[in-house]
């Protein structure tokens, strides 16, 4: 919604998840909603990616955990939902 003061973020970010993640859809894609402030904070990630969708998981998380006042138990939903929408990409 227009001025509500919050951003989507897409966890993992969607530029170099397209890279790496076979069938990744930005509009479909894991996201939450952070205030515009604290998303500002999160480093974008641009250009060619090389790392694993596991490393850029892992990033992601981190950096959500740095930057923002995410409550852990909605960061860990994020984790589950990309594994449960992306198998593929985060078998261990």
């Amino acid at each position: 919604m227009s001025g509500d003061q919050l951003d989507i973020h897409h966890v993992v970010q969607a530029h170099p998840g397209n890279q790496v993640i076979p069938n990744y859809n930005r509009n479909t894609a894991p996201a939450i909603a952070i205030p515009v402030e604290e998303h500002k904070l999160i480093p974008t990630v641009k250009g060619k990616y090389s790392g694993s969708p596991r490393e850029l998981l892992a990033k992601d998380i981190k950096d959500l955990r740095k930057y923002t006042k995410a409550p852990n138990s909605k960061i860990k939903e994020l984790i589950n939902l990309n594994k449960r929408m992306y198998p593929h990409s985060f078998k261990k």
